[in-house]
């Protein structure tokens, strides 16, 4: 007998997190932030940490700074609604596919890769082992606040008895 499409993925029509699978996940980020830190650590010499903390800041200055002043300083109720520009830039910024576009324009213009790249992999573990910020959905508030449609969904998960 052969196994249907949804037996065979792992499950790419179930996006979501189970508290075990989120924690899971959170994990694995403190394992990279940790490997970025046992190498900081190893080169502590090699760091240029001028460029170190910009590459650590440059995340959160092309989108978390401008959509917390959006968020706080210029919405207001629960979901305070943001520009889509902002969760992208966010998510962009906050992804290995920007931070690999950022350390090869840093490679064109510098000339080679540096030890102050590592502030890359550590700010995105950190951001997402520590504080449990993962990509930001289209949609949902900026700042963590449980989305009414995702808490009726997880109540009815639970319920069930799948939680």
């Amino acid at each position: 007998m052969q196994p249907t499409e949804s037996e065979t993925d792992m499950d790419r029509h179930n996006t979501f997190h189970t508290q075990t699978t989120y924690a899971l996940v959170r994990i694995d980020w403190g394992i990279v932030m940790g490997i970025g830190l046992a190498l900081l650590f190893m080169h502590w010499h090699d760091i240029r940490w001028g460029r170190f903390t910009y590459a650590f800041l440059f995340p959160d200055v092309i989108a978390t700074f401008p959509g917390l002043y959006i968020y706080y300083g210029k919405r207001t109720g629960q979901h305070r609604s943001i520009p889509h520009s902002i969760h992208f830039l966010y998510n962009v910024g906050h992804s290995f596919l920007g931070v690999t576009v950022i350390c090869a324009l840093w490679w064109l213009a510098a000339g080679s890769l540096e030890w102050a790249m590592l502030a890359f992999p550590i700010h995105l573990g950190g951001d997402r082992s520590i504080f449990g910020n993962i990509y930001k959905p289209f949609g949902t508030a900026f700042e963590a606040v449980r989305h009414d449609a995702f808490a009726r969904f997880e109540k009815e998960y639970k319920m069930a008895g799948r939680w």
